[in-house]
């Protein structure tokens, strides 16, 4: 529903209202005056007030119990983080794209005071500089390489694309030149210079054939 001139301009007074009572804090803390600010909020956007109403509600409220925390632990990022959880609550359950983004935006500023004011940040400090001299410094890593799965498979395409060449060449089916068993075998091999390793692939010749098929195999690995 449309919110009308009149409804925008009761907000932002009542808006107004309630700043100047929690800036001022009149007969209390700022944190209690901003928990009936965002309690009235709260109760005007159920009575048909705009919907941002409750957001302003959710703001205040969270802000409120971070103003408390904060006078507990004199952690004044605790403001800011309460602030967020509140507007990023709201933005949340109502699908308020903007307000969540506002919200994870206080949360990280809040975030950002607690690591500047707290007693630990001298710590945590140390564990930044560390971590970022250790990303800098570490070596390069590997070139990725082709899984065993994948080498293993193009090699057993290229020997046989030149098992049909040779067999072309040779005048006779391909399966005389290497048997499918052989073609896996060969293909599946952890070191192909191993001249012991292709022969015990090959169910037929002796050293020169195994010597022969090494160097094919240096070639379609290549």
């Amino acid at each position: 529903m449309k919110t009308s001139r009149h409804g925008w301009l009761g907000l932002a007074l009542v808006a107004l209202g309630v700043l100047y009572l929690v800036g001022r804090a009149p007969g209390g803390p700022g944190w209690l005056w901003g928990l009936l600010g965002g309690g009235l909020f709260l109760l005007l956007a159920r009575r048909g007030a705009p919907a941002e109403a409750a957001g302003l509600g959710s703001l205040l409220v969270g802000w409120a119990l971070g103003a408390l925390a904060a006078d507990a632990t004199g952690l004044q990022s605790l403001k800011l983080v309460g602030a967020g959880l509140g507007l990023g609550l709201w933005g949340g359950l109502e699908r308020r794209e903007l307000a969540a983004w506002g919200g994870g935006a206080l949360l990280a500023a809040g975030a950002l005071v607690f690591f500047w004011e707290s007693p630990g940040g001298l710590f945590l400090a140390l564990a930044l500089l560390a971590f970022g001299a250790y990303l800098l410094l570490r070596p390069p890593a590997p070139p990725a390489r082709a899984s065993a799965g994948e080498a293993d498979a193009g090699v057993f395409r290229a020997l046989a694309r030149w098992r049909s060449l040779r067999a072309a060449e040779l005048g006779t089916v391909n399966t005389e030149v290497l048997s499918d068993a052989e073609l896996g075998c060969l293909a599946a091999l952890s070191d192909p210079q191993n001249p012991e390793l292709v022969a015990g692939c090959l169910e037929k010749g002796g050293a020169e054939r195994a010597a022969e098929i090494a160097r094919v195999l240096e070639r379609v690995r290549g």
